[in-house]
């Protein structure tokens, strides 16, 4: 993978901090030296993803993923190493030689970054109708009316679409764009007589709609005059998923302490950004899916929402709610009165009156409570009846024994019956089998990944440490090399990275962890990056030395054992000749062995 020189690498790595990086997935919190988050390549509830600044290497201790900035983004985006330098080339506009590694970039990767470039033409090109033209006071007017103010405008790029059939494609085509271009992205659709294409957005106000690193990867359009549907967005394309993005999260900050608010409309949205709630996103139209649910986690601890009153919105709700929980967020509804959305309600009321509704947002259980309780007349007996059966359901879902107790006391305070009589029936429920539960979440591990990882003990554990030695210690490294070879190293991963590192000393090359990086697969990375972040055990040459030979015991028992398994392989398909090279061989590696013990011993004997 050593497609670009030492140079460019340390330039691109220099100007691109991994934790500002990382961030942008993650959302990450100082801890010690390090800073730490939920992993974002495997499913975990407690943080053991870690990113060291100082050594700018990222490592999880639930599932090994690890490496530098370039092996962060190509496990994240799939790409491979040029393609990770020539992002964040692009990113920084750090000029790289011209064609030089074009050949090694996927045409996947170069469609993407095309269709990237169109969204952001064609963003420019609304934004500039909106503006600029004519034509666009009617989108101007529209957004004046709806309170929209002029900054806001340019803050979220807001455009207009022209009532033409072919505005956008005649713009586009005066940039020698290809149409089919344009199709692929959503921006035009092909007639049904396949005699051309036509614009999918006209007569409607624009929304660019950004993913978390702040490329527009697609587009939603409100109808301004009269037409179904209102809203209409960009289709499925390879840049963008509805389910996989949520409107202006690249506005808001990656704060746990601060709940994100979660709308279904543009519009809401904005408005709400507008009059101060900053941490505002919408869900693109869709029913809540489970990784915009993760993607907001990156950014918070908490998430409001804010849906319709209605039964379709109350549904969405509901459901949205158990999609955050499960994601370990703390999640409450804001309850707004019927008929009115956040945009409606802030333009009568005011922010005053909504920041006041956000106060009274409720949680997910008493959320729940109150739909049980919806169309029941507690006051009677038949009443009082169906409402505690719902409870109890409700109530003998909560995990956590405090909450359940608040919420028990609570309920039972509101039907005037004794604590215990829900206590009984929450019981009944939960333990129907003579009061034996078992109970998954007192015997799942917190990162399930954890057996991806090999213990790290005994022969591995010389490896890992001895590569450490070998990058930090020049005066190790020369007196390690003579000893030792790539092939002693029976770990596939530490295998690769000594091979690497053996082929730099002999080259006379400068050893640095980028360096090594620039020329390792993702699971050496991985590898290394875990070798990396962990605290040296070793403190003399004595300690080298055991090492070594550990190392080198090792080796020749998987050796020995191999070519025994190859000698009996031979004999049985009569391989005389095979079987006497393999003697021979076996009887070398016996001396080695045999070697190898009589210095343990003596050493040992001289202690």
């Amino acid at each position: 993978m050593g497609f670009y020189s030492e140079d460019i690498v340390r330039e691109i790595r220099s100007r691109a901090d991994i934790v500002e990086i990382i961030s942008e997935y993650v959302s990450l919190k100082k801890r010690g030296e390090n800073y730490v988050g939920l992993c974002p390549f495997h499913s975990e509830k407690t943080p053991s993803f870690n990113v060291n600044p100082e050594k700018q290497l990222f490592y999880c201790f639930g599932c090994g993923a690890g490496g530098n900035v370039f092996t962060f983004l190509m496990k994240k985006e799939n790409l491979n190493f040029p393609e990770a330098i020539r992002l964040l080339a692009d990113r920084f506009q750090i000029k790289l030689p011209s064609g030089k590694y074009d050949k090694e970039i996927t045409r996947d990767f170069q469609q993407r970054r095309e269709q990237l470039r169109i969204n952001k033409l064609a963003a420019r090109f609304y934004h500039n109708i909106l503006l600029n033209t004519r034509e666009g006071r009617r989108g101007l007017e529209y957004l004046t009316k709806r309170g929209i103010k002029p900054e806001t405008i340019e803050r979220f790029q807001l455009g207009y679409a022209l009532p033409a059939w072919d505005g956008l494609i005649k713009y586009f085509g005066s940039q020698g764009i290809d149409i089919k271009d344009l199709q692929k992205v959503g921006l035009v659709i092909p007639r049904k007589d396949n005699r051309g294409y036509y614009d999918r957005f006209r007569d409607r106000i624009m929304f660019p709609i950004e993913d978390v690193t702040k490329n527009i990867i697609g587009f939603g359009g409100r109808i301004v005059g009269v037409g179904e549907p209102k809203y209409l967005n960009s289709p499925e394309t390879p840049v963008f998923s509805k389910g996989e993005n949520l409107y202006a999260l690249s506005m808001i900050k990656k704060d746990p302490e601060l709940d994100a608010i979660v709308v279904e409309g543009y519009m809401d949205c904005i408005s709400l950004q507008q009059n101060g709630f900053t941490q505002a996103v919408a869900s693109l139209g869709t029913a809540l899916t489970q990784k915009q649910a993760r993607l907001l986690k990156k950014y918070t601890n908490g998430v409001i929402l804010a849906y319709d009153a209605d039964s379709a919105g109350q549904t969405a709700t509901l459901r949205g709610m158990e999609i955050l929980a499960k994601e370990g967020l703390n999640v409450k509804v804001l309850s707004l009165p019927a008929g009115k959305d956040p945009d409606e309600f802030i333009r009568r009321k005011g922010r005053d009156a909504f920041r006041e509704q956000l106060t009274g947002a409720l949680d997910l259980v008493s959320y729940k409570l109150n739909l049980a309780k919806k169309g029941l007349d507690i006051q009677n007996s038949d009443g009082k009846l169906r409402f505690i059966k719902r409870a109890v359901e409700v109530l003998s879902e909560i995990e956590n024994e405090v909450e359940k107790e608040i919420y028990v006391q609570k309920t039972a305070t509101e039907l005037n019956i004794p604590v215990q009589v829900l206590k009984d029936e929450i019981k009944k429920r939960q333990f129907p089998n003579n009061g034996f539960k078992y109970k998954n979440s007192q015997t799942r591990d917190n990162n399930k990944e954890f057996s991806k990882i090999s213990p790290i003990t005994g022969a591995y554990k010389a490896e890992r440490m001895i590569i450490k030695l070998l990058i930090e210690d020049e005066a190790i490294r020369e007196k390690v090399i003579k000893d030792l070879t790539p092939s002693n190293f029976i770990n596939e991963r530490t295998s690769k990275i000594a091979g690497v590192l053996f082929e730099m000393v002999q080259r006379g090359e400068s050893i640095t962890p980028d360096g090594i990086f620039n020329l390792l697969d993702q699971d050496a990375s991985s590898e290394l990056s875990g070798i990396l972040m962990t605290n040296p055990e070793f403190q003399d040459d004595d300690m080298v030395d055991s090492l070594v030979k550990k190392i080198k015991e090792n080796y020749l028992k998987h050796a020995i054992k191999q070519v025994r398994e190859q000698i009996k392989k031979a004999e049985a398909i009569g391989e005389r000749e095979e079987s006497i090279n393999l003697l021979n061989t076996y009887q070398k590696l016996k001396i080695q062995m045999d070697e190898l013990k009589a210095n343990l011993t003596s050493e040992k004997g001289g202690v």
